[in-house]
């Protein structure tokens, strides 16, 4: 199981290719370098049938922990998929084996849900939940419900990401990340805020309680995140 701590922030990097040479290449990159903890294997640029092989590509080539995702259209992805094809793919990836986390999209149908939940735990992957919001930044209290409310629903781990509009914007995430780190000291969170005026969030989440961030080595998954090797060198933690 993922033990994300913000005393040692960890640095996630995306494996967002579309073909399977193009993947390999990255998966490649992601195994030698020294300053990539996990890494995010994005799904959805390939075609749905290459799902089951790419994940199979990337589990031969990276021994760190690795984070699976299908970000649907409805996230800020590019899979249009309804909920029950949805389910099945995780579900299939689950079976599959070499998950170490299943990213799970909060807002989908409740039973869609607790079905992958209840199946990442039985396959002994986390269960990563995950809200986005590419359009701007809800209100902070919005935020803090949100991620306690994935953590109630039996998250393993909640990560949030929002689009601001000022700066202000960003700071409200930091906000709501530190007010439910304090009350939940022990729950595991990601959270960031996305684009240029977000950038900060990204290197100082772990004084907030964010346990994790992305960083890149090629391709970006969302917008703003930084090469990793300068995350690296300018992670702030907690404490």
């Amino acid at each position: 199981m993922l033990n994300l701590n913000p005393q040692t922030p960890r640095i996630i990097v995306p494996l967002f290719a579309r073909g399977l040479s193009d993947l390999a290449a990255q998966a490649k990159a992601a195994q030698a370098a020294p300053e990539a903890d996990l890494a995010e294997l994005r799904l959805d640029p390939l075609r749905q049938g290459d799902w089951l092989p790419a994940l199979a590509l990337v589990r031969a080539a990276v021994q760190k922990p690795l984070v699976v995702t299908i970000r649907t259209a409805g996230e800020g992805g590019e899979a249009a998929l309804d909920d029950s094809t949805y389910r099945d793919a995780c579900l299939a990836l689950l079976a599959q084996g070499g998950v170490d986390a299943l990213d799970i999209e909060w807002r989908r149908h409740a039973a869609t849900v607790r079905t992958l939940r209840d199946a990442a735990k039985q396959a002994g992957a986390a269960a990563l939940f995950s809200e986005h919001h590419f359009d701007g930044t809800p209100d902070t209290h919005a935020m803090t419900e949100a991620l306690h409310g994935m953590l109630d629903a039996g998250a393993d781990i909640a990560k949030l990401a929002v689009m601001p509009h000022s700066r202000a914007d960003a700071a409200r995430l930091l906000l709501a990340t530190a007010q439910v780190h304090d009350a939940r000291p022990e729950a595991q969170l990601i959270t960031m805020s996305m684009g240029r005026l977000g950038a900060v969030t990204r290197y100082c989440g772990g004084a907030f309680g964010s346990g994790a961030t992305f960083g890149t080595l090629s391709a970006a998954s969302a917008p703003g995140q930084p090469r990793a090797g300068e995350l690296r060198g300018k992670l702030v933690a907690e404490g």
